[in-house]
């Protein structure tokens, strides 16, 4: 068996910053990063079309950064305002490199404290936003959902000739090894010569074809030894990768071979089996016949699981709906999951302990007038999730119609 070892990706220092490699890992650090003056949060999709010198996506996320240096010159904190607009100075360059239409990725994103010398950056090959805040944590909706909807996700792609590892991930695709089968003895293959020497007779024929046919059957008991073998790399490689979603193509008969035991330990990955014979195709041709099954699939996981947590909700299990009772189950350290519609706005305020509860609602003791508005709940609770090691799912247009009745907000809870 040949294996052909991957080259391993490595996150690079840059210009004093650090280009990010997208995965849960990289989310919850930024997720940590905090700043009483403000974390800047820079996104920006660049649009192939757009040939101009100066085109649209650009200018709007420069006017975004322009309204925040606006913002700021009027703050009436002096300290701040002199921290935030040296900053944007000081982001000059790096700002400038990630709008150049020579840089390379789809979708754009950078992050820095005001405070601090820290300038993270990161590309992928699907849009994002074109837009710029300045909070005290970074703006993390749009890595979120993308995460939810073109994660890692990986292509086993079965042949007769061995198989290849595929890595797909924010549209991007790589091999990342494969394995290749060779028979461990062919020395009693039916020769041509033997074959003529054998005469031209039906005898000599049907012995010509008895070989064969056992040449046939040795190859089929090698081909399911050698899968069941490889198995347990492909799932060591899963693992390490965090795919939740495996799409397994080629011959009918070999995918259940290589399926078996591929599911993650606690039964989240999706494995997709399909019929597209792809071994010989490119890395991109591959993506492109896999990609929207994977998607689809991802869709359909998303549906399902946040039906199931409303359905579990509703009928007194762990679980909540609505703004309210999954605010109140943040606050007590529940939550194991969250679910969000990533296109619905909330909006409610901050008690003085720093919980966040909807419009209207206060902590016992607590007037109205002691309550900071928040304008972006769903953004705070991103960061709570994150921060808390509860997993989150974004939900895309689709399957967030399954919470339009709880105000797009769902919760699956540890107890």
């Amino acid at each position: 068996m040949r294996e052909h070892l991957p080259v391993p990706r490595e996150k690079h220092s840059t210009m004093g910053g650090m280009i990010m490699i997208l995965d849960h890992t990289s989310l919850r650090d930024l997720a940590g990063m905090t700043d009483d003056m403000g974390v800047l949060s820079v996104y920006a999709t660049a649009d192939p079309r757009d040939t101009s010198a100066s085109p649209a996506w650009r200018l709007q996320v420069a006017q975004a950064i322009d309204a925040l240096r606006d913002q700021a010159a009027e703050d009436g904190d002096r300290e701040r305002k002199n921290a935030v607009l040296h900053r944007l100075d000081r982001l000059g360059p790096e700002i400038d490199s990630m709008l150049d239409v020579a840089t390379s990725g789809l979708g754009r994103a950078l992050f820095a404290p005001v405070n601090g010398d820290d300038v993270r950056t990161l590309a992928v090959q699907m849009p994002l936003e074109d837009c710029a805040h300045l909070e005290s944590r970074p703006y993390l909706r749009p890595l979120a959902a993308a995460l939810t909807t073109d994660g890692p996700a990986g292509v086993i792609a079965v042949s007769r000739d061995g198989v290849r590892v595929i890595d797909l991930r924010f549209g991007v695709s790589h091999e990342l090894t494969r394995f290749g089968f060779e028979m461990e003895n062919e020395d009693w293959r039916p020769s041509r010569r033997s074959m003529a020497a054998g005469g031209s007779g039906p005898a000599s024929a049907a012995r010509a074809y008895s070989g064969e046919d056992r040449f046939g059957r040795s190859i089929d008991e090698h081909l399911l030894r050698f899968f069941g073998s490889v198995r347990p790399r492909i799932r060591a490689i899963a693992d390490r990768e965090g795919w939740e979603t495996i799409a397994i193509t080629g011959e009918a008969r070999l995918l259940s071979v290589v399926r078996k035991g591929l599911e993650s330990a606690g039964g989240h990955r999706d494995i997709v089996m399909l019929d597209h014979v792809v071994e010989h195709k490119s890395v991109p041709e591959i993506a492109a016949i896999v990609q929207p099954e994977l998607h689809a699939r991802r869709l359909e996981r998303c549906e399902a699981v946040a039906d199931e947590v409303r359905s579990t909700a509703l009928a007194g299990g762990n679980g909540t709906v609505g703004l309210s009772d999954t605010l109140g189950a943040f606050r007590e350290g529940r939550v194991s999951h969250l679910f969000l519609d990533g296109e619905r706005h909330l909006s409610g305020h901050r008690g003085p302990d720093g919980a966040y509860y909807p419009q209207g609602e206060t902590p016992p003791g607590t007037e109205a007038a002691q309550m900071v508005p928040e304008h972006d709940l769903g953004e705070r609770m991103i960061e709570l999730g994150l921060n808390s090691g509860a997993d989150v799912t974004v939900l895309p247009p689709g399957p967030a119609d399954t919470l339009i009745e709880d105000g797009g907000v769902a919760a699956m809870l540890r107890w």
